[in-house]
């Protein structure tokens, strides 16, 4: 069973034949992403109208580092985390909280990080207060993220998974000693993700999981093209041939991880 468990459905246009596609390709759970809280309450419809029974979508819903600021210009944040609650609570498709984090570039300005630090902290929170795993963004912030989910920052630390991960072997330990899985997008195809992909084999079976992060990441050989969940399987595969083990055997593991990870 293909569980592809990072995908944006509510950014695309020809959804109907997207999922005939997925199917087609033996693809059986799609988790999709919200991002802000208009795009998770798109992502709630989506696996509300369009789960079937040879094709199950779930949703989470959060606030993204970089999406979070023109809902903050309309309301303040402790609002905006009522409404992203009530959202939680709103479906059983709900599954997850996320996608959250940190986005940093390198001329970040300590205000950037703080406002980013301070929304990540409350969706930490808001997971573990639901009982729900979290959905973690990262880019260029791994020391700070993985320092906000220590025990010793005061915060719980709530079940989750690194989305599309491009960290080191270093990084991904502590992700794992905090009790975290780990998931790889089309980037561990790219001919130049040699770290990545050196985590990718060595990283236990049982945390380990797969997604396309459609429409974005498309794996090689379609890089560049518009991703959509179907191409989980090019990323199974390449997996499965990464680290030497049968892909029934990839194929499985990731699906069972995933349903144990979001309580499907």
């Amino acid at each position: 069973m293909l569980f592809d468990t990072h995908a944006h459905l509510e950014d695309v246009d020809d959804l109907e034949d997207l999922l005939k596609r997925a199917k087609e390709a033996g693809v059986e759970k799609i988790i999709t992403i919200g991002t802000s809280l208009a795009s998770s309450k798109k992502a709630i419809g989506i696996a509300e109208k369009f789960s079937a029974d040879d094709l199950q979508i779930y949703a989470t819903c959060g606030l993204h580092p970089k999406d979070a600021k023109a809902e903050l210009e309309k309301q303040p944040l402790n609002q905006c985390i009522d409404i992203l609650k009530q959202l939680a609570v709103s479906s059983d498709k709900v599954v997850g909280i996320g996608e959250a984090g940190l986005d940093f570039h390198q001329d970040t300005a300590d205000e950037e990080k703080n406002f980013q630090k301070e929304l990540f902290e409350t969706q930490i929170n808001l997971a573990a207060e639901q009982n729900l795993p979290i959905v973690i963004h990262c880019r260029n912030g791994w020391e700070e993220i993985l320092s906000l989910l220590t025990t010793d920052y005061g915060l719980p630390t709530p079940p989750g998974v690194f989305h599309s991960f491009t960290g080191n072997w270093q990084t991904a330990q502590k992700a794992l000693d905090l009790g975290f899985y780990i998931s790889f997008s089309g980037i561990v195809t790219f001919k130049n993700a040699k770290e990545i992909q050196a985590v990718a084999k060595k990283m236990p079976l049982e945390r380990l999981l797969i997604e396309t992060d459609s429409p974005f990441l498309s794996p090689e050989p379609l890089r560049g093209k518009t991703n959509e969940p179907k191409n989980v399987k090019i990323i199974a595969e390449f997996l499965a041939h990464l680290r030497n083990q049968p892909i029934n055997t990839v194929i499985g593991a990731s699906a069972d991880n995933a349903k144990k990870l979001f309580g499907i």
